[in-house]
């Protein structure tokens, strides 16, 4: 191999781990799904494309073990594809092995040393599962039918097809990191090239040569069993920078077919056919006729015209089936503008512009502060216009971080069905609200806790089969795992219709522990939390998931970290249902700034309700600053800020209330100063600060003052606790 070509695979492998990556997750999510629906032609087709996309990148960088391996799994899917073979659970769950098994080679492409005897005995174990399905229907390796490239004069064997091949490269090609003899060995590797000619009619004299520039264009042919799909995948990488033609023979029939699949998009079958020359106008119109029609296709007839047309005009059923679907994908994408799309962006990339984003954000508003002072019109009006541009571009940066939960939630189906199968439990797991979205970092950072609460569910929670029966329920258990957008933050829940929390073994493991005195009760979510205590397990004995009391304690804490909080519903005998509320992101939010005495609060704008006016000094507060006030005929719980969190200055004589929504219902805080709305710029709270009840972070002012943030959830605990409650935490 040249210094170039290892040059190339070093600058392109990690984008190639990455797509690789992307590939076998999706390959194990459609594997998950055709369990459901296993004559699914469509997601067996897409089963497919994916794999043999990772045998064909894996081909050009020359990883032959993802090559080798792949062609194998590529092979029993080609006969369910066929119909050959029929999905099973075994096969289903052997497929899934070797999904494993292709993501640690692809990444360890780079580590030899990792491909272990022990990874190396359960490949060969894998194939020789693979081939006990494929080899009885006569399957052949592809390497079987290869030979030394340039052998002139070969007999193309039966089932192959004398491809012939003609491609001319951009002249950007190098430039693009892409190497056209990569692509010629890829394509050594799919059969027999019996001749190969490169095109040197573009090279320029050598006085006039751009070293980096590709004038290189070459013609093949080559004998091989694979698919027109499978030589155009050769060249996918080149796709966009190269003029590439490939030819093999073809009957009549197929020569329609691909004819109509290159036509514009017209949503008539009729009109398809007759452009490509399946059938003519008036014979068209004689199958029209006969059909019932005189017009148009719009109308439902009551024989379909494809079958009219294979029967009386002679039209091949593959011809017929083609323009079909042809049609049926113009009408999915009818009315869609232009295909979407992408650019790959390192995250720390994207993490350093959000930063910056938020510095901008402060110094916006330290700008504007000073504008305001000055009492400059012109200069007040331009830093105005400023920030509403540092808005629109702080929204669409955010959203470049945004993605749907739903991607996460989409791993837990192999857990579950994993898990159910070691436990011998029958699990209906379902996802609702995969389509919200959340910050990707906080995405990165809940995967870990789910994982903990659904295996606990499966191991805990859900019943086996005949303990569920005998308690008058179905024999197969439900896991729910969803998401959803709740004032300003995300709700994701996970609900089972299992047995529910065990209180009185909680509350005896807590006793015997001394978490909680003997003889004390305390209320039902009191003893629930205390599943989430450093070293607390109920199990009686240590298994591969559960007994040794790790894990619900890292939970907690993962997600506090994330300024995020945990509620627990039991239902004993019915089941358990976990929410977790997280904010929508980490980075910058609209807040609304309000003033007690000399500090600043920030409360997130998307928690506000309204603004009412207060009593101040004539209102009656107990120790933790509780008192009620009456909002339009309701009673209205409200704190006081000043005396929760004992801030010392004069309280003047009329204050404002602040009604807010959280999870436990309207409640107000009272507040001296209202300061207006403002771009805040989310900073994490010090060490010292963290266990502070109610305040969720800090932020910097345009000022330079530090104004605390106001966890509207935590914060609505306190308020709506009993007033014990609340002088303990105050």
């Amino acid at each position: 191999m040249s210094d170039a070509d290892q040059d190339f695979i070093a600058a392109a492998m990690p984008a190639f781990i990455s797509e690789a990556g992307e590939q076998t997750e999706a390959i194990e999510t459609l594997l998950l799904e055709l369990e459901e629906q296993p004559g699914n032609r469509e997601l067996l087709d897409t089963l497919f494309r994916c794999a043999h996309t990772v045998k064909g990148s894996a081909g050009i960088f020359g990883l032959n073990k993802v090559v080798e391996f792949t062609h194998h799994v590529e092979t029993l899917l080609d006969k369910l594809r066929d119909g050959d073979l029929n999905l099973t659970p075994e096969m289903s769950t052997l497929l899934l092995q070797c999904n494993d098994q292709i993501k640690f080679l692809v990444d360890t492409a780079s580590d030899d040393a990792a491909d272990t005897s022990d990874q190396k005995d359960l490949r060969a174990d894998l194939i020789i599962q693979l081939r006990a399905y494929t080899d009885d229907a006569g399957a052949v390796p592809v390497k079987a039918a290869t030979q030394t490239a340039g052998t002139a004069g070969v007999v193309v064997a039966p089932g192959m097809t004398d491809w012939k091949i003609s491609a001319r490269f951009g002249t950007e090609t190098f430039r693009n990191g892409m190497d056209p003899l990569s692509i010629a060995r890829y394509l050594k590797g799919l059969g027999t090239v019996t001749s190969m000619v490169c095109g040197i009619d573009a090279v320029p004299s050598l006085v006039n040569m751009n070293p980096e520039t590709c004038y290189l264009s070459f013609g093949m042919e080559l004998a091989s069993s694979a698919t027109r799909e499978d030589v155009e995948g050769a060249f996918s990488f080149v796709a966009d920078d190269c003029e590439l033609d490939v030819i093999a023979p073809e009957t009549l029939g197929q020569k329609l077919v691909r004819a109509i699949e290159d036509l514009p998009t017209t949503p008539r079958l009729g009109d398809m056919l007759v452009s490509v020359g399946a059938v003519s106008q008036e014979k068209l119109t004689e199958v029209l006729s006969n059909q019932g029609q005189t017009t148009g296709y719009a109308s439902a007839p009551k024989t379909k015209l494809g079958n009219l047309l294979e029967s009386q005009a002679g039209v091949a059923p593959e011809v017929v089936e083609a323009a079909l679907n042809k049609q049926q994908k113009t009408r999915e994408t009818s009315g869609g503008g232009e295909e979407n799309r992408y650019i790959r962006v390192q995250a720390d990339r994207l993490d350093l512009v959000i930063n910056l984003l938020g510095e901008l954000v402060i110094a916006g508003a330290g700008a504007n502060l000073l504008a305001r002072e000055t009492r400059n019109v012109a200069l007040i009006e331009a830093n105005l216009h400023m920030n509403g541009l540092i808005e629109e571009i702080r929204n669409g940066t955010l959203g470049l971080r945004m993605v749907p939960v739903g991607e996460t939630f989409s791993r837990f189906r192999r857990v579950v069905r994993d898990t159910a199968s070691s436990l011998g439990k029958e699990v209906n797991f379902e996802i609702v609200g995969g389509e919200a979205e959340l910050d990707k970092s906080m995405v990165e950072k809940i995967a870990d806790p789910l994982m903990h609460l659904v295996r606990n569910s499966l191991d805990h929670g859900l019943e086996p089969p005949q303990e569920r029966v005998a308690a008058g329920k179905t024999p197969a258990g439900k896991l729910t795992l969803s998401a959803r957008h709740e004032t300003g933050a995300i709700l994701i829940r996970i609900e089972d219709d299992g047995r529910g929390i065990n209180r009185e073994r909680v509350l005896q493991r807590a006793w015997n522990r001394g978490l909680i005195e003997q003889g004390v009760v305390p209320a039902d979510d009191v003893i629930n939390m205390m599943i989430f205590e450093p070293g607390f397990s109920t199990a009686e004995q240590v298994t591969n998931l559960s007994g040794r009391g790790v894990g619900m304690d890292v939970v907690r804490r993962n997600i506090e970290a994330l300024r995020g909080s945990l509620k627990l519903n039991s239902r004993p005998g019915h089941g358990l249902q976990v929410d977790i509320r997280l904010p929508l992101t980490l980075a910058i939010i609209d807040g609304f700034l309000v003033g007690v005495g000399k500090a600043k609060f920030v409360l997130p704008l998307g928690s506000v309700v309204e603004v009412i006016e207060a009593g101040g000094q004539h209102v009656r507060v107990d120790a933790t600053g509780r008192h009620c006030v009456e909002l339009r005929g309701a009673v209205l719980p409200v704190v006081r800020l000043r005396s929760l969190y004992s801030i010392e200055s004069g309280l003047p004589e009329r204050t404002s209330v602040v009604v807010v929504s959280s999870p436990r219902g309207k409640y107000g805080i009272e507040v001296e100063a209202l300061l207006g709305q403002q771009q805040t710029v989310i900073k994490p709270l010090g060490r010292l600060f963290k266990t502070l009840r109610g305040i969720s972070g800090s932020s910097i002012l345009g000022s330079g003052e530090v104004a605390l943030i106001l966890d509207v959830a935590s914060l609505g605990e306190l308020v709506t606790a009993a007033s014990s409650v609340l002088s303990a935490q105050a």
